[in-house]
Parts: C-alpha cells; structure tokens; sequence
C-alpha cells in the first residue's frame, strides 16, 4: 500500500476508519488527531520503502528472485545443464590432462626447471580469483559472467596451444585458470539459484560424476595425446568443447539481468576487498607451492609468502566486517552454525578428496611401474563409485529432503577408505587395488552432495551465490594446504630411509638419491632386485605416513559433521534458510 493510499484512509482502531475528507462541521480536535495519525503511519511507510529499497539493493532485485523457479523449464532446463555439464568437464579436464602432458612439454621446451609452474600457474590464479565469483554474478548477472569466465578460458587455452616457449605457457596457464575457477563454481551457483530445490540434488550429483569422469580421463588423454598428436591438442581440445557451450549458454541461459546502470553496478564492486584478497591468496599460494620444491620451508621466500598471506587474508576479514556495503563475504554468513562448520570442513575434506587420488598413481607407479594412463584406468573403479554413490545421494535427498544422515555416512565412509590406502603393501592383489578406490569412492560421492546442499540452504537466497564460491575456494586451498603437508611428510620420512640405503649400498646412491624425484628410478635398467626391492619399500612406508595424515583430517571432517544440524531443506526457491 502506497503512503498516498494511506492518507485517504487510515487505521485508528479495529474497526474505526477516517473518512477520506473532512466535513466543514468537523471540529479541529477531531481532524488533529487524524490527520497526525495518518502522517504518522506515511512517515513510517516512507521509511519502511526506504529500508526495503537499500535492502533490494544490497540482496539484488528480489522480485527477480521470486521468479527464479519458473526460469528454467522444458528445454531451456536441459540446453542450460548440458552446458553446464559440459563447462565443468572442461575445468576439471584441464586441471588434470597436464600431467601426463608434462615430460613431453619439459622435453620440447628444454624448461626442467619451470615444470612445477606450469601446473602450479593455473592453480594459484584459479584459487586467488575463485571468490569474487560469487558476488559478480549477483551484480553483473548469472550469463554474462560465466561467459567472461569461458572467455579467459579460451584466451588461455589458446595461448596454451600457441606457445613457443615455456615462459608464454605458463602466462597461458595462469590465464586459463582465471576462467577455470569461474566455470568450476559458477556451474553450482546456477543451480542454487535458479534450479527448484527439489531437483538440485539430482544436479550437484551429475555435476560430481562428470568431475569424478574427467578427472580420470585428464590423465588419459593427456598421455595419449603427447604421444600421439603432441600436447597442443590436450589445449585445443578446449575450444572445440568450448564452441557447443558457448552456443548453449547464449541460447538457453537468458537470465533476467539485475537492475541498475553500469555506474551503480561499478559502486556495487567491493574493488578494496577485492584487492586484499587476491593479493592474499597468490601470497598464501606461491608460499605453498615454493615450499620444499623451489626453496626450503625454512628460507626467507617461504615464511615471508605464507606470513604475508595470512596477514593479507586476516586484513580482508576486517575489511569485509568493517567497509563495504556489498561485501565479497558478508558476515552474516557466519550466523548459521551449519554454515560455519561446512566451510571449514572444506579445507579438512579438500585434503582429503584431491590428494588420496593424488597419491594412489605415485604408489602404484612405484610398486609396479605402472604408466600415467594404467593408473588411470586402475582409477576406473573410483570414478564408477563415485559416480553411483552421487547419484544414489542426490535421489535419495531430491526424493526424502534428508542429507544429513547421508552426509555424516560419507565422510565416516571416506574415512575407512583412507585407512585402506594405509594398508597397501608392497605387493597388493588386484582385488585390493578394485575394491579399496570403490570404497573411498563411494564415501567421496556420498559426502560432496549434502555438503553443497546443506550450506546452500543454510544461507539467504541472495547469498547461495557468494557461500557457494567461498565453498569451492576453501576445498581448493585444502587441497593445495595438503600437498604442501603431504610432500613435506613424504620427504622427511623418504630422506632417513635412503640415507640408510645409501649407506648400505654406496655404489648405488645415483640410483638411491634419484628416488626422492624420480618414482621410477627403482624400476631403471641394472639397479639389483635387493635395492630395488629396499626402494619401493620404502616408499610405501613413508607413503603411509602420509596416509595416517589423511585419515586424521578426515576424522576432523567426521567430528565436524556431529555439530550439523539436520535442518529441513527449502520448500521452494526464495523460501527462508533454514538456519
């Protein structure tokens, strides 16, 4: 009701009304109080529109979001998951076919030194820009910025395959990595925003199989393709995927766009926070990435890295509470306890879910000698858990609107399937081999799904986008916190055991010394089947050091699934979180 509207007919009491103009024998006292009452309930509608228009501006255009529901439908709904689908095959693919790609690249550009950069290039700068994500999306619309995302994207992968020397790879990689982080997370923002709740499981769960799917065919293709084609293709191969995408997304994904000039977009940007937290996370991630590689954990790059880092991002949460109007993190997100914990469960469980498959191709490429692609395809029976397990999840909850169980059930399950790893020996059955990826698989697609699902609707409608990214970000700085752990471990237990080695067979320490590199060196022509055997074995006795890490940070991640709430999930889009 407009203030105009009531002034013609203000309330008094109950059942008394005004009459819309007053009769010439109406005496003063009797036109004083009504006409101070109804500027009285003006004025406090005047304010109440003010507040609910700075709370419009703030949250976004929330009559938009009341139409969120009916935005994808019939083909517009399939052409819009297809190509999400498809975009996080392409990020995850091209987070992972380097590797196998790798000798190939070292080889022709002659850069042994710059190997780790061109991995650790797309990492730093996907985690650095992957928080800002969010917040764009509500600014800027949900179309216009995947497809900036896909756009840097292409312009890396691009200037990937174009590469003449190892210097312009790496830029390409970084750049690449920029778009990577956006397709990655944004694929999951859509579909907390603008997919009915109902359906969302069933959606985060397809998007968990095709990650699971890609992550093993990276590998794969990247090996068959520096050996067969050259390793350009494994970058081109993502403009061609990127062509049916693009096309998808333009035809399919028109999303209302929120209101406001360009201008007013601009002041909506927290650039300040921006600023502090991309400077924070490179400074947090190159710390991580030199340390025990390029320079010990204790020389002054390292420390200075990680301490400025950490500075940075303490900086930015201050920032966030104390400045900006829209801020990348709001603090209000902090108020639900479900929120809370799922967020930093995410660093505990990205050790866990990136690095235990991590680490299964080193182990059997050391115990049988086994090529990127034969450990990739002993990595067949995961994804196929995997997969199953996400899909039997998101049914389960899209049909009963019960995640918690199924949550609490994943991470205990992931849990003994870390253990399992631990207890691979130096000759394992190929019983062992199948079936201990199936049971850490299934833990891992019975975890991803409630995770997502119960901090999306922990949080406001408006702010599915901004915890979904910061989601995402934290599982990835997990990731990247546990491999520096990981291979500090493996080293500190590998350097006792070789030293022993070196000491027990001197004319072998070439051979010895080349093991902390090189997981290969046991297998290499002449080394004597006593030293070969002493090395692999110990390499799966440091290996399981690692290991025991593993499962205490999946422990954590149990321990923090006890503090969840097993709250209801929203009725429909736009419903109050339940908190």
């Amino acid at each position: 009701m407009s203030p105009a509207s009531l002034k013609k007919t203000p309330s008094i009491g109950t059942n008394d009304t005004v009459p819309q103009q007053s009769n010439a024998g109406d005496s003063a006292d009797s036109k004083r109080p009504s006409s101070e009452s109804s500027r009285d309930i003006s004025e406090e509608k005047d304010r109440a529109d003010e507040t609910t228009s700075s709370k419009d501006l703030e949250n976004g255009n929330k009559s938009q979001q009341a139409e969120k529901p009916f935005v994808f439908k019939g083909k517009k709904m399939l052409g819009v998951m297809v190509a999400l689908a498809l975009s996080m095959f392409l990020a995850a693919l091209d987070n992972t076919i380097v590797s196998t790609m790798l000798p190939k690249i070292t080889e022709q550009f002659n850069a042994l030194t710059l190997m780790s950069w061109i991995i650790s290039a797309y990492v730093v700068s996907s985690t650095a820009l992957q928080p800002i994500y969010g917040k764009l999306s509500q600014i800027y619309g949900h179309q216009y910025v995947i497809l900036v995302a896909h756009g840097f994207f292409l312009i890396g992968s691009i200037i990937c395959g174009a590469s003449k020397s190892a210097n312009m790879l790496i830029a390409g990689r970084a750049i690449a990595g920029i778009g990577g982080s956006g397709l990655m997370s944004l694929c999951f923002v859509v579909v907390g925003d603008f997919v009915p709740t109902a359906k969302t499981p069933i959606y985060m769960s397809i998007f968990s199989m095709v990650w699971a799917v890609a992550s093993v065919v990276g590998p794969l293709l990247g090996g068959v393709f520096a050996e067969k084609t050259g390793f350009k293709w494994g970058f081109y191969i993502n403009p061609c995927i990127q062509a049916v995408v693009l096309v998808l997304i333009v035809l399919f994904m028109r999303l209302p766009r929120p209101q406001g000039s360009a201008i007013e977009k601009l002041k909506r940007i927290d650039f300040i926070g921006t600023a502090i937290v991309v400077v924070g996370m490179v400074l947090l991630q190159l710390g991580l990435v030199w340390g025990g590689q390029e320079y010990p954990w204790k020389s002054a790059a390292v420390i200075v890295s990680l301490i400025l880092g950490i500075v940075f991002l303490f900086l930015f949460v201050i920032v966030e509470w104390k400045l900006p109007t829209e801020p990348i993190m709001p603090m209000r997100l902090f108020k639900s306890r479900n929120a809370c914990f799922i967020l930093v469960s995410q660093l505990t469980f990205g050790i866990v879910f990136f690095l235990a498959l991590f680490y299964f191709p080193l182990y059997l490429s050391v115990v049988r000698n086994a090529s990127a692609i034969n450990s990739g395809l002993h990595l067949i029976s995961c994804v196929l858990s995997i997969a199953l397990a996400s899909i039997a999840a998101g049914v389960f909850i899209g049909k009963t609107g019960i995640y918690m169980p199924v949550l609490r059930f994943g991470v205990a399950v992931t849990t003994v399937g870390i253990g399992l790893f631990a207890l691979l020996g130096t000759s394992p059955s190929n019983g062992m081999l199948i079936g201990i990826p199936i049971v850490f698989g299934a833990g891992i697609g019975f975890s991803m799904q409630p995770m997502i699902v119960c901090i999306q609707n922990s949080v406001e409608q408006q702010d599915v986008a901004t915890v979904t990214t910061l989601f995402m970000t934290l599982r990835m700085m997990g990731s990247a916190i546990g491999l520096a752990i990981a291979q500090s471990i493996l080293q500190n237990q590998m350097a006792p055991r070789l030293a022993k080695l070196t000491a027990q067979y001197p004319d072998q320490t070439a051979t010895i010394e080349d093991m902390v590199h090189n997981q290969a060196a046991a297998w290499g022509p002449g080394v004597p089947v006593d030293v070969h055997n002493a090395l692999i074995e110990a390499y799966v006795k440091s290996l399981h050091m690692v290991y025991f890490v593993f499962i205490a940070f999946a422990g954590i991640t149990v321990v923090f699934s006890l503090f969840l709430k097993n709250a209801p999930l929203r009725k429909k889009l736009g419903d109050s979180a339940n908190k």
